[in-house]
């Protein structure tokens, strides 16, 4: 996989559940995992994917479901402008 990323980019959390939005700095890079280590504005670092993540100069906006029930789980998508 291409690494399109660098140490201090900012970057939005692009897929997952309720974590979709979050945006964050990337303090570490593992290319051979294809993963990188945000450290997340108000929330902890962890290692991610480099496939759920997008850099934050490319706009963007967040679709959020329709719950159907209170037992259905919203799944946000992330979409380039």
């Amino acid at each position: 996989m291409e690494n399109k990323f660098e140490l201090g980019q900012q970057v939005v959390r692009s897929k997952g559940d309720y974590v979709v939005g979050r945006i964050g700095i990337i303090i570490e890079i593992d290319n051979q995992k294809n993963r990188a280590r945000v450290d997340w504005i108000d929330n902890p670092k962890t290692w991610v994917s480099f496939t759920v993540i997008e850099p934050t100069s490319i706009p963007y906006y967040i679709i959020h479901s329709k719950q159907k029930s209170k037992y259905v789980l919203v799944h946000p998508k992330h979409q380039n402008l």
